[in-house]
């Protein structure tokens, strides 16, 4: 790191130190915040994981009717559209999850009766699978963010407000070590003027 020993070159180090101590607890907040936010949703993805598997389980009983039936419950129920907000968690723009809607073909007289319970079943599972690419895609998002907060806070603390703090004790040293030469070299002067007056 290159130095200007000049008082303003330590005026200008003063001001990058006060800032980078200013600005360090900001970014150590987000940082929190981001590693908050992505347990929060991290802890909700296994709830509903959980939920997905009870739904799951208590289909059992009527999963083995369907897979020996010549009815295809993809027939019956697709995703149209899946509905998301966009909203602010620790600072970054990332989409909420709202809703599904689904496209349902009506089912006729002659289709089994479990058919209506599984197209209910599914439009459940598929809407909690979609919440779940939802967090997934915020998870991506707010661990990117944490990338680079983390970042920038390995800046403030490896990097520049100790590069700052040496610069400023370097320079100071230095103005220091220049005012003493001149004090002495003034008193050597006017000690050789005195002399040269006495002679």
């Amino acid at each position: 790191m290159k130095i200007k020993y000049t008082k303003t070159e330590r005026a200008r180090q003063k001001k990058i130190l006060k800032v980078s101590e200013r600005m360090l607890p900001l970014f150590e907040a987000m940082e929190k915040s981001l590693m908050a936010s992505v347990n929060t949703i991290s802890e909700r993805i296994d709830q509903i994981k959980e939920q997905i598997e009870k739904n799951r389980k208590a289909a059992e009983a009527w999963l083995a009717v369907m897979s020996d039936s010549w009815v295809e419950i993809d027939d019956f129920i697709s995703v149209k559209e899946i509905n998301t907000k966009p909203i602010d968690v620790a600072g970054v723009r990332v989409q909420q999850f709202e809703s599904v809607d689904f496209k349902v073909m009506p089912v006729s007289e002659d289709t089994p009766l479990w058919v209506d319970d599984a197209i209910h079943l599914m439009q459940d599972q598929l809407q909690l699978l979609a919440e779940i690419n939802c967090l997934e895609d915020q998870i991506h998002l707010l661990e990117e963010e944490l990338l680079d907060v983390r970042a920038r806070v390995k800046l403030f603390e490896n990097r520049r407000i100790p590069n700052a703090k040496m610069a400023i004790r370097k320079i100071g040293q230095k103005l220091q070590d220049d005012e003493r030469l001149t004090i002495a070299t003034a008193k050597v002067v006017k000690t050789s003027n005195q002399k040269e007056v006495c002679i």
